[in-house]
């Protein structure tokens, strides 16, 4: 969990929209259940063995049997999330309303547990995920001492993500959001609430006031912050510290801010080296300089901390670094032979060099999907590399399941239709392209142009094979739409009259 937020503080002044989370957090009444994290291994161990068996259903029991012993295991949370993808991805059903009435209850761990379970059903929901929220909030009010807050963080920031990819945003989503994440002190999250309820309603002055308080808070809770992992309103304003945080936060860093932030975090690694935490921030600073030393200083931190841990996230990050390298150059390459374009030695090292730099990627993100099977995101990045190699239907099969993911369905149908136009199936190329257009319509900006130049080279194709007049038609008015968008797009002046051609004849053969 990032370092956003603490626990609540009884007494802050939040406004009156805010008022009903100034209860102090005091247990409501005996938990029914013993909590007791002994107990709840033997559960999460056996959930991971029947979910490696692909048993999705035993294993989200066994997750919920055991996070009733252990409510406020974050990490285990996450497992369980992965589990309901697969299941989802495997075409497993929504629970039924069995299910849906195991909600009631006495103890508010178990309604919580309840509601996760069936959300753990339909996880795309998102009814269901403010609802586990809601009463994940509530169970920490009941219980605070298994830190149910750092998932409430967790599910609050995820629906922060899934919301501003959709394509209608609602403003109460938004609302009830700001007030859950305030419930737990998570004021950097509820101010991006607050502020995406704003851009729905400007004009809603209750709104506004609540923004400037919850502003106000998030600025005096990172005062109170220290590195140490006091709580927030025991920790004791620092103006060294906050000088420290507004250097980091800074957009414009001078090389000696970043000497100084450098100096700080390699001395807080030095003194606790099996932090990992300091480990990451220390690596992050190494990074921002991009210069080759500070990469492999940085690189060699992630091998021994791979090593140490096992952990493969390290060496997500240690690929991610010689990706950025190998970009680097190829920029510095690409410049070269712009000045030399006749060079046939430069231009023979760029492609040498392209080649290696996409067989390292491809690589790296089929093992990156092996990891993380139910990551959208790296299924995109997988088939990019893939069409890269001209690995059609393998990249086909990448960019079908990529689409699903809000952040790259247009994209991910622009690849798509590239592939079927490049397997030379014109029809589903065509159905495709327009789906990714009715996903992105604005159409003059890269990827909008893109689409549409791709429908028009996919239409005009299969006017020629079907010899369809109609067809050659509807590619010539995209053409003349993209050129009168952006002439100097691709050969759009070359293709308008390639296919102002293909009309002719068809209308000349009909």
């Amino acid at each position: 969990m990032g370092q956003g937020y603490g626990r609540r503080n009884a007494g802050h002044a939040q406004g009156s929209t805010l008022a009903l989370f100034k209860k102090n957090k005091q247990p409501t009444e005996q938990p029914a259940v013993k909590r007791d994290d002994r107990k709840a291994k033997p559960w999460f161990d056996r959930a991971r063995a029947v979910a490696d068996a692909r048993n999705y259903d035993y294993a989200i029991e066994c997750y919920i049997t055991g996070l009733g012993f252990d409510p406020g295991n974050r990490p285990i949370h996450e497992d369980l999330r992965e589990v309901a993808l697969k299941r989802k991805v495997g075409g497993g059903k929504p629970g039924g309303i069995r299910e849906r009435l195991g909600l009631s209850g006495n103890d508010p761990i178990d309604k919580f547990l309840n509601s996760e379970k069936l959300w753990s059903k339909d996880p795309l929901n998102l009814s269901l995920l403010l609802q586990t929220m809601k009463l994940a909030v509530e169970a920490d009010r009941a219980e605070p001492d298994h830190a149910i807050h750092e998932v409430v963080y967790w599910i609050g920031n995820m629906a922060l993500e899934n919301t501003q990819t959709s394509k209608k945003p609602d403003k109460a989503t938004y609302v009830d959001l700001r007030d859950m994440l305030t419930a737990i002190e998570a004021y950097d999250k509820a101010v991006l609430a607050c502020r995406l309820a704003i851009q729905l309603d400007p004009n809603d002055s209750d709104l506004i006031n609540d923004l400037k308080n919850l502003e106000a808070e998030n600025t005096l809770q990172r005062g109170r912050y220290t590195d140490q992992g006091g709580d927030f309103r025991d920790s004791v304003r620092s103006m060294d510290k906050q000088r420290e945080l507004a250097q980091e936060d800074s957009i414009t860093k001078t090389d000696s801010d970043i000497e100084q932030i450098l100096k700080r975090r390699q001395a807080e690694h030095e003194a606790a080296p099996e932090d990992l935490v300091a480990l990451q921030k220390f690596v992050d600073v190494l990074l921002q300089q991009e210069t080759e030393e500070n990469e492999t200083k940085a690189i060699k931190l992630l091998t021994s901390a791979r090593e140490r841990t096992n952990e493969y996230r390290f060496k997500v990050a240690i690929g991610d670094i010689k990706m950025r390298q190998m970009a680097r150059a190829l920029r510095r390459l690409r410049a070269a032979a712009g000045k030399a374009p006749d060079d046939p030695d430069r231009r023979a090292k760029l492609e040498s060099l392209y080649r290696i730099k996409m067989k390292f990627e491809l690589e790296e993100f089929t093992e990156r999907v092996a990891n993380y099977p139910t990551d959208l995101g790296l299924k995109f990045q997988l088939g990019m590399r893939l069409y890269a190699f001209k690995k059609y239907d393998d990249a086909i099969g990448a960019f079908q399941q990529a689409k699903s993911d809000p952040k790259h369905r247009a994209s991910a149908h622009d690849y798509l239709g590239r592939c079927y136009l490049a397997r030379g199936w014109f029809d589903e190329a065509v159905d495709t392209f327009r789906q990714g257009i009715e996903l992105h319509p604005l159409g003059d900006d890269n990827l909008g142009k893109e689409l549409r130049y791709q429908l028009m080279t996919a239409l005009a194709n299969a006017a020629e094979r079907g010899k369809s007049l109609e067809q050659a038609r509807e590619a010539q008015k995209i053409a003349s739409q993209l050129l009168q968008t952006d002439i100097n797009f691709r050969d759009i002046r070359d293709r308008i009259d390639a296919i102002r051609a293909l009309v002719e004849g068809l209308q000349a053969a009909g």
